[in-house]
């Protein structure tokens, strides 16, 4: 960002920039370094930490093969600047911009947290998110992503021995209105998890 008349001026790196937010001088943000950025995402890899969202937030871009879609954000647990949610007076500017105050999360997810002033998500939860994220991020290297299988409409079995309308054997989820009904001789059910 440039300051000076004519174009011509001194350049002013951003971390010393206040910024102006309707009509209030806000304080000077610590922000995370690059390289911060960099290794939160990667611990995260790339995907959200939200135990309920976990969305991949990186793929490629079909308008060139050195492009790629990103949403993904590098968040601070504890606010960056006094009067952002979760600010916390003890902390040092040092500690505000490190890593361990820092969670990975998608675009929605990093709105979500901060409405309300971030009084829905305190600190501890976030915190908690991370570890598990990363426990579970490290829990599932060299491992293949797990196929969800979406099953809806009815599903009906009738006969004699191990009945069962809905069988299933995979990570499945199972949409509102599905109806799963066995009948017969034997083992019957409507569903059966093996």
């Amino acid at each position: 960002m440039f300051f000076g008349e004519g174009g011509q001026g001194k350049a002013i790196p951003p971390s010393q920039i206040c910024k102006l937010v309707k009509g209030r001088i806000m304080s000077k943000r610590d922000d995370f370094s690059p390289s911060t950025v960099k290794d939160l995402q990667r611990r995260a890899a790339f995907i959200c930490s939200n135990p309920e969202c976990r969305c991949l937030t990186i793929a490629p871009d079909d308008s060139s093969n050195h492009k790629c879609l990103y949403i993904g954000e590098s968040c601070h647990i504890t606010g960056a600047r006094e009067g952002s949610p979760r600010f916390d007076h003890s902390l040092t500017p040092e500690q505000r911009k490190h890593i361990s105050n820092a969670i990975f999360l998608c675009a929605s997810c990093a709105t979500m947290i901060d409405k309300n002033n971030g009084a829905d998500f305190a600190t501890q939860l976030l915190k908690k998110w991370k570890a598990d994220h990363e426990s579970w991020v490290r829990g599932n290297l060299n491992k293949k992503p797990v196929n969800i299988v979406e099953v809806s409409g009815t599903h009906e079995a009738y006969g004699v021995g191990d009945v069962a309308g809905l069988r299933i054997s995979k990570p499945t989820k199972i949409q509102p209105g599905t109806i799963a009904r066995g009948g017969g001789i034997g083992k019957v059910s409507g569903t059966s998890i093996e």
